[in-house]
């Protein structure tokens, strides 16, 4: 037992030296890549469900970041490498309207929130790195663009029991909502994403997006495909794939 529970102190300081490591990378290269030539755009969650931290032994959900250069209209085209594995994600999207500082409790990340709408994150697989939770930082979590929709949802209207979501691609229905997915408290999320930011000297800031992971299962998506979302009223989108 002494051994098993040595064996999980000795895992566990392992895990926060590779998370250390894979923000630092990360941010350098939000800093190089994203900051530096103003295309900040917000912050991805990954890795909410706590099957998957336990898993990876992660003390909390993960955050990469968005760009507005990854970042796409509805109905515009996405030309896919032909060495890309794609998944698609259809996912919850807030606006932040104030800046979040770390420890800055449920009350007043609640009242950051600005706005509501549907989302899509595309991944690509092919940069799989077998759980190591460092590169999967530092590639920002398979990220390769978002789709936002139009509609704005005002914060008080938003509700998780009467949200739904049907996802399709060419025309078929693949995923319909897994209420499991979506976060009961998107306070305690945005608390999280200031925190992680503010312990590697960045801030959550008035005006950008998170992203607040899978709402279904990711769906592989391939050219050719037409991908559509609707998530009733948080709106629809739509993305082809080419």
């Amino acid at each position: 037992m002494i051994g098993m529970v040595l064996g999980d102190v000795e895992n566990m300081s392992n895990t926060q030296v590779k998370i250390q490591r894979g923000m630092t990378r990360l941010l350098t290269a939000w800093r190089e890549s994203v900051a530096g030539r103003e295309q900040r755009l917000g912050w991805k969650v990954g890795f909410s469900m706590p099957a998957d931290q336990q898993r990876l032994n992660l003390p909390s959900a993960m955050v990469g970041y968005l760009s507005r250069e990854r970042s796409l209209a509805s109905g515009q085209q996405y030309r896919a490498s032909a060495a890309s594995n794609l998944l698609v994600e259809p996912e919850v999207a807030i606006l932040i309207g104030r800046d979040v500082p770390a420890r800055a409790g449920a009350d007043r990340a609640k009242a950051a929130i600005a706005a509501y709408t549907a989302a899509l994150e595309m991944v690509d697989t092919t940069r799989s790195v077998n759980d190591d939770i460092e590169e999967i930082l530092a590639g920002n979590m398979f990220h390769e663009a978002v789709v936002l929709a139009d509609q704005r949802l005002p914060p008080n209207a938003f509700s998780r029991e009467q949200l739904g979501l049907t996802l399709c691609v060419n025309g078929n229905e693949v995923r319909t909502l897994e209420q499991q997915r979506v976060p009961e408290n998107f306070a305690s999320l945005i608390c999280t994403v200031a925190d992680i930011l503010a312990a590697h000297g960045e801030q959550l800031q008035s005006g950008d997006w998170i992203i607040t992971g899978a709402a279904a299962k990711p769906v592989p998506i391939h050219a050719g495909d037409n991908v559509t979302l609707d998530m009733g009223f948080l709106g629809k989108l739509s993305l082809i794939i080419c």
